[in-house]
């Protein structure tokens, strides 16, 4: 797959950003982390394209997102109410991601590397399991899962940064020297990354302004989206 193929397929998100600004208004406020970050994703995709054309490393550029968007879903999982009775597990993920990027950011660039491919796979982690205690919760409470947007989203996050693991596993591990195998794995992230921002743009379609929902331990229970 061309530079061109993927470089289009990785502007999917824009169909997201999009429906998200035309939606905004009827997008119930807790949402709008996950609509935060889909602009910050428009926005960062389009800087790093010209940087791209421009000859200029993107580096920073994907580093200063990789942080935007853990504590972006991490806010939005807080939203949820995933941690209503944990919130020092909250400030404990989030003062963890910042202190290993800013870590990251102060390294020799080898070392810097390797810590940050540890970054990745600890925040994905995170976002994958919290993902997965969404869903399970979200299968014994509610009956129109492909019309959730809790459930669309949390099922886009689960598919990405699983592969997301196991390609920085690949490149931690030096499974990367081959130039098509690298290729290969790259051109298969950035086709997941399509089919996931299209399921966010579904979701951001089914947001609504009535009840969303949020964990509710107090109560047994949870409301509908």
């Amino acid at each position: 797959m061309n530079y061109t193929a993927l470089t289009i397929l990785s502007y999917s998100i824009l169909i997201a950003g999009i429906i998200g600004i035309y939606r905004f208004a009827q997008i119930r406020d807790l949402y709008r982390p996950f609509i935060y970050l889909i602009w910050v994703g428009c926005l960062i995709k389009m800087v790093s394209t010209y940087f791209s054309y421009a000859d200029h490393s993107n580096l920073d550029v994907d580093s200063i997102y990789r942080l935007c968007e853990s504590l972006f879903l991490l806010w939005f999982f807080s939203k949820l109410s995933v941690f209503r009775k944990q919130r020092k597990m909250l400030y404990l993920l989030g003062g963890l991601f910042i202190s290993i990027w800013l870590t990251v950011n102060f390294l020799t660039s080898h070392l810097a590397t390797t810590v940050s491919s540890y970054f990745d796979i600890v925040y994905a982690l995170s976002l994958v399991l919290l993902s997965i205690r969404t869903i399970n919760e979200l299968l014994f409470t509610e009956k129109d899962l492909l019309k959730n947007p809790t459930f669309l989203i949390c099922m886009g996050l689960v598919i990405f940064f699983t592969y997301h693991i196991i390609q920085r596993l690949f490149w931690l591990y030096g499974l990367r020297e081959s130039v098509e195998f690298r290729q290969s794995v790259m051109g298969i992230l950035y086709l997941i990354n399509c089919v996931t921002s299209l399921l966010y743009a579904l979701a951001i379609v089914w947001m609504q302004k009535r009840q969303a929902f949020t964990f509710s331990f107090d109560r047994g229970g949870s409301g509908s989206t």
